[in-house]
Formats: structure tokens, C-alpha cells, sequence
């Protein structure tokens, strides 16, 4: 070009170059930084929107809320309609379905038989579950026996309030609980265990839950109102309560629940192998990382509402996002140490917050995981 020597040329022709870079530095640095602007918008919005939805069939209702069926505490038999003496039962467990964390439910199916003296008394008449939501009851067998006791034997099929404790999951264990209360005051009514066939079926079933530590045993529960007469404030109510302990089968599900941030993880760990100057390569990585740990979110927030309250989910959601947005902030300063000449730095950068941030998040991943393996039933 006239009047332009090829020394100008050349410096022209640099300046633009850095023009370029610092351009595309900026650009890229924008939109992570947009990208993890919606991303955490869209985070926190996701408990508020799924805690406005309605909860179905009642349940908003407290965990300790009475079956409809049974009479109210403090109800006086009429006259011959207690029992003569303890009322034997015993339960036979054979499924439970249907762990329902968004509604604070389970589903148990169970058998329950009574042997008892007194013509008068109908203890299915009288079976009260707390916290029952719904119950079906089905007689299978009625009978007098030889010595002169009544037998009575049903299925139950109910769905059962329950408040989970859901800290450690997806390795989380629940002791269920099947309170079968008396209606009637312990001068009026006792209930006496029939453990000869009291047990779980061996052939439990239970989809994605595993059973064990069936018990049975019996307390006699007091209330803290008397009613309303005095004379019942220190009353008890004979209570059966059967136990058995539900925790995961499998740690496939753990891995299925958590797929998405572990490969935001390792996509953040494999891009520090990028050359620290292939900015747009990693920019790439780092894309792919924040809409896999997203949408584990919100798979996570969709199973269960316990992930607002899952130390384990909250671990795994901070550190995928910490790691993420330190790749990015690394990538975005060995590129402005290569463009200073001073690539040994940036590969040295480069290599060290890479070997921090796996050691770091093997750490924590570990440490958690343990504490939820290791908790005790809730």
C-alpha cells in the first residue's frame, strides 16, 4: 500500500490480531457468564414452582392425621361390646409399594388376624390405622374356635402417612411403621401380641425398595388433651405397631439419579487436557457440562421433592457448578498468560487447578457418600 513501509504493515497487522483475541476473549467470557446467569435463575426457581403445585389427595394433611374409619379417641364401648380380657393379633406383611415423597405416603398390604373372647366384640369393626389416608378392608376368615375364642382374619390394602427423612439419599433407609391403635381406653380394650406367625414374607414385594428388620411389639400411647373431661387425662390406648426397615436395592439407581453430574464433572476434569490456548474447544466442554448438571437437576427435583433437603444432591449440585465456573475462569487466564508469552505459566496453571478440583471433588463425593451410607434408618 503507498506510503505504508512493511515494518507499519506488520505492527498494523499485530495490533488487529490482539484486537481480535481480546475481542473473542470478551465474547466468550460474556456469554459463560449469561449462560450462568439463566442457569442459576432456572435453578432457583425450580423449588418455588414445584412447591406451588398442589399436593393430590389430602396431601397437605398432617402426618398424624386419623383414619376416618375409627371412632374418636376416648370412645366408651357400649355395654358387652368390649372384649373379655386381651385381644391376640398378629401380622403378616407381605408388600409394600409405592414410597411417595412428594406426598409423604406409603402403600402397605398386609394381613392381620385377632383371637379374642366376647361375643359382642367385632375387632374389624373396630381397627383403627394411624395415619391411614385410605384403607380397604377385606374379611377372609371368621370362626369359633374349639376353645371357645373367636377368629377373625383379613387383608388390609391402605396408604399410610409417613414423614420422610430423605438427608441421605439416594442411599436413604426408612423405618415404616403400621400402627394399628386401640379405639377404646386400656381398662376396655388390650391388645396382646400373636408373634407364632408374625413375620414379613420371604417373597416381600417391594419394587426398588429391599425389606428387613420386621418387628412387632405393643406400647400403650397417651394423648397430652383429655378430651374434654378431666377424668381422661391420664387414659392409654393399646397400640400394635409393626417395623420394617426400606432402603434401595441397588446402586445402579444411585448412578441413574446422579448421571448428569457426573458427566458435567467429567467433561470440566477431561477439558483441562484441552491445550490451555484452544479457548472455544473448552467454551464447548463447558456448555455441554452446565446442560447435563441442569437437567439432573431437574430429573432429581421431578422424582422426589426430597432433593431440596438431600445433603448428597445439594453436594453434588455445588461442586459440579464450582468446577464448571473454575474450568471456565482458568481457561479465560491461560489465554491471556499464552497471548503474554507466558505459555509455561498457563500450562503449569492449567495443570495444577486441574489436579485440585478431581482430588477436591473425590474428597467430597466420598466423605458424603460414606455419611449416607453409614446413616441410620430415619
Amino acid at each position: 500500500m503507498p506510503g505504508i513501509t512493511p515494518s507499519e504493515e506488520r505492527m498494523n497487522a499485530s495490533r488487529l490480531s490482539e484486537a481480535f483475541g481480546e475481542c473473542t476473549s470478551c465474547r466468550v467470557l460474556r456469554s459463560v457468564v449469561l449462560a450462568l446467569a439463566i442457569t442459576a435463575l432456572c435453578v432457583a426457581a425450580a423449588p418455588a414452582a414445584i412447591a406451588q403445585v398442589p399436593a393430590a389427595n389430602g396431601a397437605n394433611r398432617p402426618a398424624a392425621q386419623r383414619s376416618p374409619q375409627a371412632p374418636a379417641p376416648g370412645h366408651i364401648p357400649g355395654p358387652g361390646a368390649s372384649p373379655i380380657g386381651p385381644v391376640k393379633i398378629g401380622v403378616y406383611l407381605f408388600s409394600v409399594q409405592e414410597l411417595d415423597f412428594s406426598r409423604h405416603t406409603f402403600h402397605p398390604t398386609f394381613e392381620v388376624w385377632f383371637r379374642w373372647r366376647g361375643d359382642a366384640f367385632d375387632p374389624l369393626a373396630n381397627l383403627h390405622i394411624v395415619g391411614a389416608r385410605s384403607m380397604t378392608v377385606t374379611p377372609e376368615d371368621r370362626r369359633t374356635l374349639p376353645d371357645g375364642e373367636s377368629y377373625v382374619v383379613a387383608r388390609v390394602d391402605a396408604v399410610i402417612n409417613e414423614a420422610f427423612d430423605a438427608s441421605a439419599f439416594p442411599f436413604d433407609r426408612h423405618r415404616l411403621q403400621i400402627a394399628i391403635e386401640s379405639p377404646f381406653e386400656e381398662d376396655h380394650l388390650v391388645y396382646e401380641i400373636d408373634r407364632d406367625g408374625s413375620m414379613l414374607d420371604p417373597d416381600v414385594f417391594s419394587p426398588v425398595w429391599r425389606l428387613s428388620g420386621f418387628r412387632l411389639r405393643e406400647y400403650r400411647k397417651t394423648y397430652p388433651t383429655p378430651f374434654g373431661l378431666t377424668e381422661r387425662t391420664h387414659d392409654r390406648y393399646s397400640t400394635i405397631v409393626a417395623e420394617v426397615v426400606a432402603e434401595r436395592t441397588t446402586w445402579r439407581v444411585a448412578v441413574d439419579y446422579f448421571i448428569g453430574y457426573t458427566v458435567c464433572v467429567l467433561l470440566c476434569l477431561f477439558g483441562y487436557f484441552v491445550p490451555p490456548g484452544m479457548l472455544q474447544v473448552r467454551t464447548t466442554l463447558a456448555t455441554s457440562a452446565t446442560f447435563a448438571a441442569v437437567g439432573n437437576k431437574y430429573v432429581v427435583n421431578s422424582l422426589t421433592e426430597a432433593s431440596f433437603t438431600s445433603v448428597l444432591v445439594n453436594v453434588a449440585l455445588i461442586t459440579s457448578f464450582a468446577i464448571l465456573l473454575i474450568f471456565m475462569i482458568v481457561s479465560i487466564r491461560c489465554e491471556r498468560l499464552i497471548k503474554a508469552g507466558q505459555s509455561e505459566r498457563a500450562a503449569l496453571l492449567n495443570r495444577t487447578v486441574g489436579i485440585g478440583s478431581a482430588v477436591g471433588n473425590a474428597l467430597l463425593v466420598a466423605f458424603f457418600t460414606w455419611r449416607a451410607l453409614t446413616a441410620a434408618p430415619a
